[in-house]
């Protein structure tokens, strides 16, 4: 925070920081308890693998729809009423999991959920990128990223205190998001409108910026899928479900812990070969995973890493597109972001649960080797053609 105190910052700028960094540790939550809870009832209810990933999935198509549709939505509500409502809803559709014990209510409860997590998310990257100017625009953006991980951690760690049986983690995590939502009321004179753009306005940011916009993608599929089935597959290793969800706070604090240090490494190199770097981690950290036969500490140790480094993508991706529009562009080319995150988010998990199911349980590492090599080569080509056009970078 203190690149932030530097800037002399108003009070109505470090509530607005407070805010929308509230924002996203409440979709951290969301996100970060619902995939590894769900994932875990699901398995020990004999749901297949695919079923599995499926219903996960069917979640993240609710970020491919209401993507394009969110600009408009919250400029005509207002952003403190769309906050608010998508505040209400991530609540009410947590708590309505463990009201209703059917699978096929599953799929809308997920796809409801999923909606309003990306209300936050997306309200969230705008607000983000507005109220950061581009002296501490990284470093506002990896404090941002770190919140967002603290939030994915916090759900393993509910988990692991109340056990996944009662109703207490969706309690619990129902009531961490609407918290997270008093901060706005002392920040609504300052809550920046979102710009009204149609929802097709996205589309021609997708190729602009291939290296950030594919970040988002990736991540998207790497992040649901190992949060989805990591502990999926500890527990095939044959260990308990106390120590999948170890290895799930794992991840989740390295994404937090680590995040400084990419933001430092990024203010000081050029952004889109820290991507790359981040893309080459994705691929080792799969390779190395199958071979540590489910070890404890060894595989604390590499998933605090993978995790940490990993999230890079997303961090660093989001602030090389922010710092590269503004006004009415930046809300469209976030839109364009989210958007391939939340499609990464949709095919992630079908993909890393057919894997698990072809090959029982290292199909996982597999799968995100594979989607991370894909990002890499992307991003090592790009890299190499943009001395000659460095705009298409």
């Amino acid at each position: 925070m203190s690149a932030l105190a530097r800037q002399r910052l108003t009070r109505g700028q470090w509530f607005s920081f407070a805010a929308v960094y509230a924002c996203i540790f409440a979709n951290g939550i969301g996100m970060g308890l619902s995939l590894p809870l769900l994932s875990i009832i699901m398995e020990r209810n004999g749901v297949s693998g695919f079923m599995n990933g499926l219903n996960a999935t069917f979640g993240s198509v609710a970020m491919l729809i209401v993507t394009p549709l969110i600009p408009a939505i919250a400029a005509r509500l207002g952003t403190m009423r769309f906050l608010i409502a998508c505040y209400a809803l991530a609540a009410f559709s947590l708590i309505a999991f463990r009201a209703i014990d059917s699978l096929a209510v599953w799929f809308l409860l997920r796809f409801l959920l999923n909606a309003a997590l990306q209300g936050l998310f997306l309200a969230s990257e705008l607000w983000i990128n507005q109220i950061a100017h581009n002296a501490i625009r990284g470093r506002a953006i990896t404090i941002y990223a770190s919140l967002f991980s603290a939030g994915l951690a916090a759900g393993p760690i509910i988990i692991q205190g109340v056990g996944t049986t009662g109703w207490e983690p969706f309690l619990i995590g129902a009531a961490l998001i609407m918290a997270a939502a008093l901060p706005l009321f002392a920040v609504r004179q300052h809550i920046p409108a979102i710009a009204h753009t149609p929802p097709g306005a996205m589309w021609r940011f997708l190729a602009l910026s291939p290296i950030a916009t594919f970040a988002a993608l990736t991540y998207g599929a790497l992040e649901v899928a190992i949060t989805n089935f990591l502990p999926v597959y500890t527990v095939r290793l044959g260990t308990s479900e106390a120590r999948a969800v170890l290895l799930m706070t794992a991840w989740g604090l390295g994404n937090m812990l680590l995040q400084p240090l990419i933001g430092w490494i990024a203010d000081r190199a050029d952004r889109r070969i820290v991507l790359a770097g981040c893309g080459m981690v994705g691929i080792a950290g799969a390779a190395i995973l199958p071979l540590l036969g489910g070890a404890l500490v060894p595989s604390l140790v590499l998933v605090f890493v993978w995790g940490g480094v990993v999230v890079g993508l997303y961090s660093i991706g989001l602030a090389h597109l922010g710092s590269k529009h503004q006004g009415a562009d930046l809300s469209a080319a976030n839109a364009a972001f989210a958007f391939l995150y939340g499609l990464g988010a949709t095919l992630g998990p079908g993909i890393a649960g057919a894997a698990i199911d072809l090959w029982n349980p290292h199909g996982l590492a597999l799968a995100v080797g594979v989607m991370a090599a894909a990002y890499t080569i992307l991003a090592v080509y790009r890299i190499a053609i943009a001395r000659k056009a460095p705009r298409q970078a």
